[in-house]
């Protein structure tokens, strides 16, 4: 396993309030853009985006993930939970799709052919690169594998009942994509994707360390460990020529918050299912 600065490790309980583990990541955040001169350069907006996704996406800081990655949940507990992230991570193909197809219109411009092949590799490594000579699968028949490594059929998984909770999830993320390519970029590759390889390193570890999952099972997370940041730097390239208004920075902003949003609501649903029940 590639090492994130040492060997993965959860969150202590000492970094959140008394209250609740993810009580400090309920509140309001202070937009990241008043009090300042707009637009901010490119760059500095970039950082300001990607440090408020470190600082409030619940993957990180919700306590379902942080007791999943802690070993505090049952086996059978873990299986739901996986098996209900489905609804997304069954569909990243369609996902990513759309980034290409929000880019242009009807008659595109040059710049537009750009961005559309820019994004083309995104594609490709969700679809897998075994369709283009390589070795490596479809991220979703990697999701697959992991479900049935917990004791889940195919039938299961594909006939999964999913939670209002996680179908409002699934439907603002696809909305974002749909919206264009400033909000699908800062409402999946920034807002999840610069941060999912951390959040990969723990559940690849709590999964064979706490859970009985083999490591050879465990390709979806170690393959999000090493493609997610090569994701987000793609991402912050293209963004750079995006995000150069006031407007576009505020709706990259907003995009960004209505995917942690979403994830929270989702999280949410999930531990009162599977944890609190």
């Amino acid at each position: 396993m590639r090492g994130l600065d040492g060997p993965a490790k959860p969150l202590s309980r000492s970094e959140a309030s008394p209250r609740s583990p993810d009580a400090p990541r309920r509140c309001v955040v202070r937009s990241l853009l008043e009090d300042e001169d707009m637009p901010l350069a490119p760059a500095d907006f970039a950082a300001r985006l990607l440090k408020e996704a470190q600082d409030t996406h619940p993957w990180l800081h919700h306590r379902l993930f942080r007791m999943m990655a802690d070993g505090e949940l049952s086996r059978d507990q873990v299986r739901h939970v996986v098996r209900e992230q489905g609804a997304f991570f069954l569909d990243t193909l369609r996902h990513a799709a759309w980034k290409i197809v929000s880019v242009g219109g009807f008659t595109p411009t040059y710049e537009d052919l750009e961005r559309q092949r820019a994004l083309i590799p995104l594609v490709v490594e969700e679809g897998g690169h075994d369709t283009v000579g390589g070795t490596q699968t479809a991220h979703a028949f990697l999701f697959v594998r992991l479900c049935e490594a917990l004791g889940w059929s195919r039938e299961d998984v594909f006939g999964t009942d999913y939670l209002p909770t996680t179908i409002i999830e699934k439907n603002e993320l696809f909305q974002l994509q749909r919206e264009g390519t400033l909000q699908a970029l800062c409402g999946g590759n920034i807002a999840t994707e610069s941060i999912n390889h951390i959040v990969s390193g723990r559940l690849a570890q709590a999964m064979e360390r706490h859970y009985g999952v083999p490591r050879a099972k465990l390709d979806f997370y170690l393959e999000h460990m090493e493609v997610e940041e090569d994701h987000s730097e793609r991402a912050l390239a293209i963004l750079a020529t995006l995000a150069t208004t006031d407007v576009a920075q505020r709706t990259g902003q907003q995009a960004l918050r209505r995917a942690i949003t979403a994830r929270r609501i989702c999280a949410d649903g999930m531990y009162e299912a599977f944890v609190a029940r």
